[in-house]
């Protein structure tokens, strides 16, 4: 399975959250429990892993995390990001 579509499955099975005051979106894998393996902060965004499974995404600001999927394909885009 392609890392893409990996993530994308891994999503699919957590729970999502939504501060309606704020508009941050939190995505929990709902039976993982414990200390991250590796966290990773970003401009706007937080992804938590334990091993290669997906524990926690916290997007505080879409446009970062935006920003840091679209750049592998940058290029391909039709606008600027």
């Amino acid at each position: 399975m392609d890392q893409p579509q990996h993530l994308s499955t891994q999503l699919e099975g957590m729970e999502r959250l939504v501060d309606a005051d704020s508009g941050a979106i939190l995505f929990r894998h709902p039976s993982l429990r414990g200390i991250p393996d590796l966290v990773l902060e970003g401009d706007g965004y937080t992804l938590e892993f334990m091993g290669p499974t997906l524990l926690c995404v916290d997007i505080r600001n879409p446009g970062g995390l935006a920003k840091l999927l679209a750049e592998p394909f940058k290029t391909q885009l039709p606008v600027a990001v």
